[in-house]
């Protein structure tokens, strides 16, 4: 009960999490501990049919939990305290780095482990760059409108797999946001059916690499996902905190900030750090 109550918890978390601008599910999970976890039950799901279901379904109820309700709660305090409650995040992203690097299986840090770290670093925020609306992937009609659909999936896995891209820039820069809304407005079955199917191929396409890299490369791998984790909080930065801050704010207004936000920090850091130490596995 207790290993199920804490899937369940970290589903929820994950879910909840999910509409925080640099907080990516990927990322959330890693910090969490499950990713590998969620990664090895997709990828060899047709090994252990009944246990990856059961994992999986337990996972999900809690994701879908966490979106359903605590997720417009922290979308309302973010709206409210955007400043507090982004150096909240940005402390649980950092309080989940010393649990990720251990996974790096390196005793000390080196300079390969720095590349590595600078690459992954530089992919995410060069993706925060490219610029939106300059795409227009699912416009047309016809039997090659449904192919880019396909392919727009593939891509909304690869952002949903790893951790710490964007989903929602991936699909403001595919032009696919605002389409992708008025269809479930619309209850477009066939475009959401499509879509859902594409990404869900997609993640079955990913994972299984992802895996191994991960297995079989984990210093190099880890210390790239280190680089995209610590690169999403780019985001938190530009999103949340720095628009946050009001064009006249003075001493009364830095002071009181500056001080919940140290302890929102630290709240978020060590929240990440107790629960990072029960694995799922």
């Amino acid at each position: 009960m207790k290993h199920t109550l804490m899937i369940m918890l970290k589903g929820f978390m994950i879910g909840s999490s999910m509409s925080v601008p640099g907080v990516s599910g990927g990322t959330m999970a890693i910090l969490l501990g499950i990713y590998d976890r969620l990664i090895h039950a997709i990828s060899n799901f047709l090994k252990d049919i009944k246990g990856n279901t059961i994992f999986l379904f337990k996972f999900c109820l809690g994701a879908g939990i966490g979106i359903g309700s605590l997720a417009f709660l922290i979308q309302w305090l973010l709206e409210k305290f955007p400043f507090v409650v982004s150096f909240f995040f940005l402390g649980a992203v950092i309080g989940g780095i010393p649990a990720l690097y251990q996974k790096t299986k390196e005793r000390k840090f080196s300079l390969s482990s720095l590349l590595y770290f600078l690459l992954g670093l530089i992919i995410v925020i060069s993706i925060g760059f490219i610029p939106t609306g300059n795409f227009d992937i699912v416009s047309g009609s016809g039997f090659i409108h449904y192919v880019m659909i396909l392919v727009t999936g593939i891509v909304i896995a690869l952002a949903l797999v790893l951790p710490g891209i964007s989903t929602s820039h991936m699909l403001l820069v595919l032009g696919m946001y605002d389409t992708m809304l008025a269809a479930i407005t619309r209850f477009d079955v066939l475009y959401i059916g499509i879509l859902g199917i594409a990404t869900l191929i997609g993640v079955f396409l990913i994972t299984k690499p992802l895996e191994f890299l991960m297995n079989r490369f984990p210093h190099s791998t880890y210390c790239m996902i280190i680089g995209f984790v610590i690169g999403s909080t780019s985001e938190i930065f530009g999103e949340t905190i720095l628009p946050a801050i009001p064009a006249d704010a003075s001493m009364s207004w830095w002071i009181p900030s500056l001080v919940l936000a140290a302890i929102a920090l630290y709240l978020g850091g060590a929240g990440i750090l107790a629960l990072s130490k029960y694995s799922s596995d």
